[in-house]
């Protein structure tokens, strides 16, 4: 480097004008979208929930109503007793999953799994009107009665 270009850049200062718009943008940008994601749940407790099996809804409960199931799981399928509902899900593929419906604590989560390496089984039960459960190769879905996705203005 020449000693005019090295006395060049000792001159100049270490951020220009637009370097500092950019850096702002960014940092706007990642403060709105944390606000997005975090802030914005829906953490309302669980009202019921709606089990999916190859993208055909299979199962219902509302926690303050009778189970709805639709003849791919019927009524033999589903153990009611006074803590909770134990279903078993079939899919086309011989696939099994156990879900369990605590009333009480209004709770669900899978307890039983006969796929490679039982994701769904380690899943956090779901409490809130913000998680669901996914089992990949059963292709089982598991989420909140209360979500809408047919709603454009889905809140996560």
């Amino acid at each position: 480097m020449s000693l005019k270009k090295v006395e060049q850049v000792k001159v100049d200062k270490g951020f220009r004008i637009w370097d500092l718009i950019i850096y702002g943008a960014i940092a706007v940008i990642v403060a709105v979208l944390f606000i997005v994601i975090f802030v914005t749940k829906d953490e309302s407790p669980l009202t019921g929930v709606r089990v999916f099996v190859e993208g055909q809804t299979v199962f219902e409960y509302e926690f303050n109503g009778e189970p709805m199931y639709s003849e791919t799981v019927k009524a033999e399928h589903v153990k009611e007793d006074d803590s909770g509902l134990t279903v078993t899900v079939n899919s086309s593929d011989g696939g099994v999953n156990v879900i369990y419906i605590d009333k009480s604590a209004k709770t669900v989560k899978v307890t039983e799994a006969n796929c490679n390496g039982k994701q769904c089984v380690y899943f956090h039960a779901i409490d809130d009107n913000n998680k669901l459960i996914y089992c990949s190769p059963h292709g089982l879905r598991i989420e909140p009665l209360s979500r809408d996705y047919s709603d454009p203005n889905l809140t996560m």
